[in-house]
């Protein structure tokens, strides 16, 4: 690591313990300062950008800054990667004092690399708003208050299938070893680190549950359970609530750091809107503007994830959790990539599969590929032994959605991870219309 990373860490360090309550309290605060705070912050971020990023300059004399609201940011236009990956520079601001950048890479279904610039406290930010988003549920938590992590680490052979962020005091497990054989070693874990919070992928904390709750063992000390990265299938939800008698915590982010919204306890997600703005167009695609990343601001950028919008033909009313930060959707569908379509290039949203394989008892988990010629192959892993018949039924249910389709299924004994991104994606298209 270079002095330079060691002096950022260092910083970021120093903002976290600085930051961490005034931060942690916003979600404490009253609607009518909430909305004070974004639009102060809406508005410095259109200022840098209109005068120092050379793509939005030509948009200076249309915002009005004596008057400001956040209606000024309807003026600029949506972005999404294909238009920063043609010009990246275009969207860095001009500043000779910027000698170093840190980068936080993303990836997408086109396998393009693209980056994104980081603003200098943005990892300390986001350290903190994970602490918040805990605190959705019926515990305060304070920094450092260790978490058993199940995501983002893969043991080379040898290796422990846990390791330790001493920084931030996360007890990292790997999802590829969640079986009877590391059982023993996956309790000593969750009892050395002394966590009251466990987080993690979807998929890893629901095959965790169904381990422990074929082994008969329960961990009465975890209180809290956040999600993310993944969808959260009914199933999952249903399965993880039951048996830990938790509600769990969803939370969505992206890897250029826009927008992060985490669920409270009573179901209800929470735009964390200190961090950034929230918008959904008609094609319930998610329309994302960073509040915060004066180096490389993303305004409007379109994140071609899909969420169901917040009915707001009701007055909306304080949640019951008690706080004020905005709801921005009801749910979230997924990727746009994530489309099955029909031969005729129909698109049918990955909510219509979701639903009919939660009503699947025997499924444990399952992944549907669309592949370039339009068929579906489908891997499904079995909660109880699958036959012919339900094979059928499940081949039925495809049938109905997807119509004359080529469809194969086959019954494997685990659903794999991608190595690369450490997920287990559900559903993928790799129809391009």
């Amino acid at each position: 690591m270079s002095l330079y990373h060691i002096f950022n860490k260092c910083l970021n360090g120093i903002y976290a313990m600085a930051m961490f309550n005034p931060i942690m309290n916003i979600k404490n605060i009253s609607k009518e300062k909430i909305a004070k705070l974004q639009e102060k912050r809406l508005k410095r971020i259109l200022w840098v950008a209109t005068k120092k990023v050379p793509f939005y300059k030509e948009y200076n004399s249309k915002i009005d800054f004596k008057n400001f609201s956040l209606n000024e940011l309807n003026k600029l236009p949506i972005i999404d990667k294909d238009i920063i990956r043609s010009n990246p520079t275009a969207f860095i601001r001009e500043d000779k004092s910027l000698k170093r950048i840190s980068w936080k890479f993303t990836s997408g279904s086109s396998g393009k690399p693209f980056k994104v610039a980081k603003s200098y406290f943005s990892d300390a930010y986001e350290l903190i708003l994970g602490y918040r988003a805990w605190s959705f549920g019926k515990n305060d938590y304070k920094l450092r208050s260790p978490a058993v992590v199940l995501r983002s680490f893969s043991p080379k052979e040898g290796e422990n299938i846990y390791k330790i962020d001493h920084l931030r005091n996360f007890w990292y497990l790997s999802p590829y070893h969640i079986n009877k054989e590391f059982l023993s070693e996956i309790l000593k874990t969750f009892k050395n680190s002394k966590a009251k919070v466990l987080k993690g992928y979807p998929s890893s904390i629901y095959i965790l549950t169904l381990l422990l709750k074929k082994e008969g063992v329960k961990i009465s000390s975890i209180k809290t359970i956040v999600t993310s990265s993944e969808m959260m299938l009914p199933l999952y939800r249903k399965t993880i609530e039951s048996f830990w008698e938790i509600k769990v915590l969803d939370w969505y982010g992206q890897n250029e750091r826009t927008v992060t919204v985490q669920q409270c306890d009573r179901g209800v997600y929470h735009n964390n809107d200190d961090y950034g703005i929230i918008e959904i167009d008609e094609e319930q695609n998610i329309i994302a503007t960073s509040v915060l990343n004066n180096i490389m601001p993303l305004i409007r950028y379109n994140t071609k994830d899909k969420a169901i919008p917040y009915n707001k033909t009701k007055k909306q009313k304080k949640c019951t959790c008690g706080s004020e930060l905005s709801i921005p959707f009801s749910g979230i569908i997924g990727r746009a990539d994530d489309i099955i379509f029909k031969q005729d290039g129909t698109p049918i949203p990955t909510i219509n599969f979701y639903t009919m394989m939660d009503s699947l008892d025997r499924v444990k988990q399952f992944l549907i590929t669309q592949e370039k010629d339009f068929s579906i192959y489908m891997q499904v892993s079995e909660n109880s032994p699958i036959d012919y018949k339900y094979l059928k039924k499940i081949e039925a249910g495809i049938k109905q959605r997807v119509g004359d389709l080529t469809i194969q299924i086959k019954i494997v004994d685990e659903i794999e991870r991608d190595k690369k991104t450490d997920k287990i994606k559900i559903i993928e298209s790799k129809v391009k219309l």
